[in-house]
């Protein structure tokens, strides 16, 4: 059968199967057949614990000079077990683990806020069947790279011990998002063969293992610094002390969403008090070569988004995050930026956030007053001149 013609059926057939799925979770919810939520069941054959409750505090420095009050963070760190599961199906992106076709598994944070007719429910006849055992990645926000790398990877690697106990498994990601997340697995030392692309409808699993999320909050999401440092090392490895380079202005030029409308003039600011900075566009970058930016910039300057994941793999370099709102925790965006701050401070990065100070609209296009961006960038540079800090960079 000719290239197109298989592509044809396997879209349409992709197509019907969301259609099916969407319109039982529709019908079942408006005919009054309610989703069960449980947190116990027969098919959960055993558990075992991976995360001890906590807290995480978290002060930037930086930010409390440059405000003058106060950048202390506390991240909350609920106890958290992996799940052996028998015979259950998921379903959708976001991996929701149902016992039987009307009863969910209902623990973590992840379901908080999401509508039944959203939820999409097994459809038996239509499940592709799974005999190997898997370790169920999938989550809330599957398809950002900022959730992947700084939530859903450190659940896998909380569990990467007891997994081994068990003579290991295959990880089921995200439908249509394999391509790019195996990317991120296989520096986690997990090979392609051993990545199983789940279906958009119904996937059914003869033995799992499940970890929640392993946070609590909406926004600031972070957990333990350890795992993160594992990551960092398995990403960056000895390539740690590459020599820098030039400072980076991240591009949303290419955003669907929540544009920099003057980014142009922003940009010519910012090259004004950082010498050489380029402008670049982070999608089109493969993962080594964003790793690689990463680690050779001196200086990083961009409205806030997921891009700012990569500090992760940076060291010694200065970070300015442009915020849309004003500095306060109802700010959803700032409390964001808090997580990228905090893993940019493992890498002893200089994270700043700087806000335009201008009510908005959620994700809506925005700017940055010119003259406001300007006081704020000399005030930054001062600042870094004052404490010594600047010759650093």
């Amino acid at each position: 059968m000719p290239i197109m013609n298989k592509m044809t059926i396997m879209g349409a057939t992709t197509r019907l199967t969301k259609i099916l799925h969407d319109g039982k979770a529709t019908f079942w919810t408006m005919a009054g057949l309610p989703l069960k939520h449980v947190t116990s069941h027969a098919k959960i054959i055993d558990k075992k614990p991976v995360q001890d409750i906590g807290y995480t505090i978290y002060r930037n420095e930086l930010e409390e000079a440059y405000f003058g009050s106060n950048a202390q963070f506390k991240f909350f760190h609920p106890e958290r077990h992996l799940y052996v599961l028998k015979d259950v199906w998921v379903t959708g992106s976001e991996g929701h683990l149902f016992f039987e076709p009307d009863t969910l598994f209902s623990i973590g944070c992840s379901l908080k806020g999401v509508k039944p007719k959203k939820i999409r429910r097994p459809i038996k006849f239509l499940a592709q069947v799974i005999q190997e055992p898997v370790f169920i990645l999938s989550s809330r926000a599957p398809g950002n790279r900022g959730h992947f790398l700084l939530e859903h990877l450190p659940r896998l690697m909380a569990s990467l011990d007891i997994i081994q106990q068990f003579a290991g498994c295959k990880i089921l990601v995200t439908p249509r998002h394999r391509k790019w997340q195996i990317d991120y697995l296989k520096k986690l030392d997990i090979p392609e063969s051993d990545v199983i692309e789940a279906s958009i409808g119904t996937v059914f699993c003869k033995s799992a293992f499940y970890v929640p999320m392993l946070c609590e909050e909406k926004a600031a999401t972070m957990t333990y610094e350890k795992y993160y440092k594992y990551i960092r090392n398995k990403f960056v490895g000895e390539d740690i002390n590459r020599e820098k380079g030039l400072p980076v202005y991240l591009s949303r030029k290419d955003a669907s969403d929540r544009r920099l409308i003057n980014e142009d003039a922003i940009f010519s600011i910012s090259k004004t008090y950082f010498r050489g900075m380029r402008k670049v566009t982070l999608s089109s970058l493969s993962l080594n070569e964003q790793i690689k930016l990463f680690q050779e910039a001196p200086v990083i300057i961009g409205p806030h988004s997921q891009p700012f994941r990569n500090l992760l793999f940076s060291s010694n370099s200065l970070s300015v995050q442009l915020i849309q709102g004003h500095r306060n925790a109802s700010n959803e965006y700032y409390n964001w930026a808090q997580n990228y701050n905090y893993i940019g401070s493992i890498g002893g990065n200089l994270c700043l956030p700087l806000f335009n100070e201008i009510e908005f609209y959620k994700n809506s296009d925005w700017i940055y007053p010119e003259d406001k961006f300007k006081k704020d960038i000399i005030r930054l540079v001062s600042l870094l001149e004052q404490n010594k800090l600047l010759s650093s960079i």
